[in-house]
């Protein structure tokens, strides 16, 4: 770290010191992960000078918190808050026990795109803010799936992230087309990551979700328009965890009205009605021919993995 940081531990004897690192190169940015003991962290105008460094350093706290420290006295840098850090200015930082992911960004391909290029020192957007939340997300999922991201794709990989970070510093305004179709997507893959985990809950209303997302009621619906708006992708995403549990073997048989219940439908008719518009069948049909289908497959099996076990290995 002492290539762009001077790191300094407090009391090495009350807290041995341990890290975890590593990172990947993105074409000219790279993204990695740190995890380690409380310390501080300085970065003089003499080192700026010497190594002629300029590019930010995005950091997210997974864990633990930052401690900046100003003239007019610290800021304190929150678990999940974005963290921009700018490397042609001075810091004085001290990290308690941490694990963080961090963006190196050069100035260049991120300055361009921003309102306020040369005031984000020490800056932070909130975690809890909607654009926030959907950023850090996306960023853990490029780490989890750097290893096998091709060297080629690198900096394309890279320049999607830079202007996803960009919407998040400038808050959502005046976003690029290119910005908007990333936001759009992150919007709509979190969106429906929530539906699908909360499929019982009454609160999935167009008022709740947009409520949660920080996004209006009109945008909500064009961003589901495809789908015949929410309401319609809520019951078809409900439908079809409904043919699951009907369907699959290994899923204890339930009455209609308990599958009904655990899907969010408030009753039984309900439920049947809107299953057979949707698949041209009952739910009791539904079974049975699972059941049907099931007998030839169990006879001649040898493996002992269901049709969909088997179809997914092929």
């Amino acid at each position: 770290m002492s290539q762009l940081y001077v790191p300094t531990l407090d009391d090495p004897s009350r807290n041995p010191f341990h890290v975890e690192v590593d990172g990947f190169l993105f074409g000219m940015g790279t993204l990695g992960r740190c995890a380690s003991v409380q310390q501080a962290f300085s970065r003089s105008r003499e080192q700026i000078g010497r190594d002629g460094i300029d590019n930010y350093m995005i950091q997210i706290f997974r864990k633990g918190r930052c401690h900046a420290r100003m003239s007019g006295g610290d800021v304190i840098l929150d678990t999940g808050d974005v963290c921009i850090f700018d490397n042609t200015e001075p810091l004085d930082t001290v990290n308690e026990n941490f694990d963080l992911m961090a963006l190196a960004v050069p100035r260049e391909q991120l300055a361009p795109l921003l309102h306020d290029a040369d005031g984000l020192h020490y800056r932070r957007v909130r975690g809890e803010t909607p654009l926030a939340r959907l950023f850090c997300k996306h960023v853990l999922d490029v780490y989890r799936m750097a290893p096998s991201i091709r060297i080629e794709d690198g900096p394309n990989v890279f320049s999607a992230l830079v202007h996803f970070l960009a919407a998040v510093i400038n808050s959502g305004r005046d976003l690029t087309r290119e910005q908007q179709a990333l936001l759009r997507q992150g919007v709509l893959q979190e969106v429906r990551r929530h539906i699908d985990a909360n499929l019982e809950s009454e609160n999935l209303s167009v008022d709740d979700i947009a409520s949660r997302f920080g996004i209006s009621r009109t945008r909500l619906y064009r961003h589901f328009e495809p789908y015949g708006g929410v309401a319609a992708f809520v019951r078809q995403r409900r439908l079809a965890a409904a043919h699951q549990k009907l369907t699959d073997p290994r899923v204890l048989p339930l009455n209609n009205n308990a599958i009904a219940a655990s899907v969010g439908f408030q009753s039984e008719s309900a439920f049947i009605r809107a299953f057979r518009r949707r698949y041209g069948m009952t739910p009791g049909d539904a079974r049975r021919q699972s059941r049907t289908a099931a007998i030839p497959a169990a006879s001649s099996a040898s493996t002992g993995h269901s049709w969909s076990e088997w179809f997914a290995g092929v």
